[in-house]
């Protein structure tokens, strides 16, 4: 359980030289996947949220994306409830956020030896190789072929993913194994990637124009163990819609959640095509495609988008129109001592309506911190570089007064006038918002 007024642990304090995915051994931030909408750099806005519930028990992540808020919630002692709808996501859940051990790999010599098999295997010229990789790395060619990977890693994908396929056929892979090599994979392929972090298109020619991030994208695919933490408790991964999960999680967790935290969807770029290959390789059901991009003279299918989040993972969040009805209705569904939100003054939803809602549920206080917005590159930097995120937590407990919106909005509003009265101002936190009663 949290205190009233908790010191912020220096860990949270995020720099890239000491929390980069790729070097740490920090369990929050090791291996994890760059993401749009990522909160690593926003857990201390969390943490403040949560120590102003004072709460533990359970801890219900309904859009758990990355999973980077997920893993925190478990260092702070919470049992876990990670859910998310993509299976690349949910992978990463099962793999990182409900095993609290390595797992045994008892049927393969250990995890060690499941490892080292993995990283050693010869070059195996499969459906990534033959479908979003060129024909030769040192002469690609971005008018006739993808270039999301080198060959060489295309290849290396293939063989690991393969051989993964294997095992689980041959039921060599007990309950966990394979959503901690699958987690392992994910974070591989997105490292090597000939990208942005984004896969709905990849850089023409290797690192773009600016030949950025040469070191990931032409070194060698590679898997290591994620780390992991044993909370001592049963934690959950699900993969549903949170819309349809909200009201069942009583009857999953044999009780009433003690902290529900979402994090939907901000804008309208949905996240089954933001990451496409990513769930390729999870489910590796291999969509059919053409070898090259070109036929007829024209451009096709460039990026490879799989169709299947059209019919199957629509989000409503991603639609302006859609996105408030949506949020009113989980809300309504949901039946938990304390809610979190995290938002943006980007989002889909008018913050005036999203906060009205919120403020329905109980009594609610807002926490805001100003962020530096996604941009692809450098080069390409917003002409509104800075935003401010917030975070509102509602006590489901307590009573709203009858200006409670209003008072949050105003209080976002404040540290929006900051930010572009005195520009770079840091990314310090605030807790704004109504006072208690009485």
């Amino acid at each position: 359980m949290l205190g009233a007024a908790p010191e912020l642990p220096d860990r949270l304090r995020y720099t890239a030289r000491r929390h980069a995915a790729v070097r740490t051994d920090d369990y929050v931030y090791s291996q994890l996947i760059p993401y749009i909408g990522n909160k690593r750099k926003l857990l201390p806005l969390i943490y403040r949220g949560l120590a102003h519930t004072g709460s533990g028990g359970t801890f219900v992540d309904l859009f758990a994306g990355s999973t980077v808020v997920a893993r925190f919630a478990k260092t702070l002692g919470y049992r876990v409830l990670a859910n998310d709808w993509e299976p690349y996501a949910y992978e990463i859940a099962a793999g990182t956020v409900a095993l609290n051990a390595v797992p045994p790999f008892a049927r393969l010599g250990g995890a060690n030896r499941v490892f080292e098999r993995l990283n050693v295997l010869p070059p195996l010229d499969g459906y990534v190789a033959q479908h979003l990789c060129p024909r030769d790395d040192d002469r690609p060619d971005p008018e006739r072929e993808r270039l999301f990977f080198t060959r060489h890693n295309g290849q290396r994908i293939d063989a690991a993913r393969e051989q993964i396929a294997a095992w689980e056929a041959a039921e060599l892979l007990a309950p966990g194994e394979r959503a901690y090599l699958l987690s392992a994979l994910v974070y591989a392929v997105s490292y090597v990637s000939n990208t942005s972090g984004v896969f709905k298109g990849f850089h023409r020619g290797w690192g773009g124009a600016t030949a950025t991030a040469l070191y990931r994208i032409h070194s060698t695919l590679c898997l290591r163990p994620p780390p992991l933490f044993d909370n001592g408790q049963p934690n959950l991964a699900l993969r549903h819609d949170a819309q349809t999960l909200a009201g069942r999680l009583g009857e999953i967790l044999g009780a009433q959640p003690d902290v529900v935290y979402l994090d939907p969807p901000y804008n309208q770029h949905p996240y089954g095509s933001n990451y496409h290959v990513l769930n390729t390789v999870v489910l590796w059901d291999k969509p059919p495609l053409r070898p090259t991009i070109r036929a007829g003279g024209r451009m096709r299918d460039k990026s490879a988008i799989r169709q299947d989040w059209r019919t199957e993972r629509r989000s409503a969040y991603n639609a302006a129109r859609e996105a408030l009805p949506a949020f009113r209705r989980l809300l309504g569904a949901l039946d938990a001592r304390w809610l979190l939100v995290s938002y943006s003054t980007d989002g889909n939803m008018p913050l005036e309506g999203l906060l009205a809602a919120l403020a329905e549920r109980g009594r609610a206080r807002v926490f805001t911190q100003g962020y530096k917005r996604y941009r692809v590159s450098t080069p390409r930097m917003s002409p509104r570089p800075r935003n401010v995120e917030f975070l509102v937590v509602v006590d489901t407990a307590a009573r709203s007064s009858a200006s409670s919106a209003d008072e949050l909005l105003a209080a976002i509003r404040r540290q929006e006038n900051e930010l572009l009265g005195e520009g770079d101002i840091g990314d310090g936190c605030r807790g704004e918002g109504p006072a208690p009663d009485g």
